[in-house]
């Protein structure tokens, strides 16, 4: 048996949180439930050498006792984080196109940070329109890439199909880390407050960025595919079962003056409740 642990959305700088305070308390809780892998889904800085200084200095704290692993949400690539570095970086933690297999299980666990192509929104057929709103009001318009945001995800199921495949080789049955919702299902409710025209355009440019179902489309495809970690989506998000695949969100969110999406009254508590521990 291998035990697992999944968290995202840590968001330490945005909730104020002490990096050391932070580590050290999430250290010796993993510790604790002798949980043996740790997986992280992105969202920890907003500044990608922030994010992984903090991963390098878990993962010296835990030693051998606990395996550390992450990838990289929006946030963390809205500092330091020119492309080819966050697509190449050669980091024994960072898993974005890469894997690690559970030993003594079949079990692979692939990372991909994924990314979005405007599917889920009602503006996904004027992408001009998208490209425009999130150049004026979206932080992610300051996030490096070569390309527009189709071509990007584009390159991520290129991604996930050469990964998925060589699982398949390999026998493997596999569960996924990714940053962005693979399934338009997954998203909150309508918001009431969701009323005028304006509301209603704001609302639809937003969800351009949550994801893409081509993604969960090629998960679900693959056939040995049993679960789907993903953050990006703070607040409460059910599991979902579909095609045989469970999507997890594990988000612990942001709590500031302006918003407070916790369920819990501090980051410890609230990083706790929202960890997913899994024995495989």
């Amino acid at each position: 048996m291998v035990r697992i642990a999944i968290s995202s959305d840590n968001h330490l700088d945005v909730n104020q949180v002490d990096p050391r305070a932070a580590l050290e308390m999430q250290a010796q809780y993993l510790l604790g439930r002798g949980v043996q892998y740790y997986f992280y889904a992105g969202d920890l800085f907003n500044d990608f050498t922030q994010t992984r200084q903090y991963m390098a200095a878990l993962r010296e704290q835990l030693a051998d006792r606990v395996q550390v692993y992450y990838i990289a949400g929006n946030h963390d690539l809205l500092q330091h984080a020119p492309y080819t570095l966050t697509e190449n970086l050669a980091d024994p933690g960072y898993l974005h196109r890469h894997y690690v297999d559970l030993p003594g299980t079949n079990w692979r666990v692939i990372g991909n940070n994924g990314w979005y192509d405007y599917g889920f929104s009602a503006y996904r057929d004027d992408p001009a329109a998208v490209r425009q709103w999130k150049r004026v009001y979206w932080l992610d318009s300051e996030i490096d890439q070569p390309g527009d945001d189709q071509e990007r995800m584009d390159t991520v199921l290129h991604q996930v199909v050469t990964q998925l495949t060589a699982a398949r080789d390999a026998g493997k049955r596999v569960l996924f880390l990714t940053h962005f919702s693979p399934r338009h299902e997954l998203l909150a409710p309508r918001p009431a407050a969701v009323r005028t025209p304006r509301q209603e355009r704001f609302y639809q440019m937003i969800n351009a960025m949550m994801g893409s179902d081509r993604l969960a489309e090629l998960l679900e495809a693959a056939g040995n595919v049993k679960d789907v970690f993903y953050g990006h989506l703070h607040g409460i998000h059910p599991p979902l079962k579909h095609n045989g695949v469970t999507y997890l969100n594990q988000a612990v969110g942001v709590r500031n003056k302006r918003i407070n999406e916790w369920q819990r009254a501090n980051f410890a508590a609230q990083w706790q409740a929202r960890l997913r521990i899994l024995d495989l």
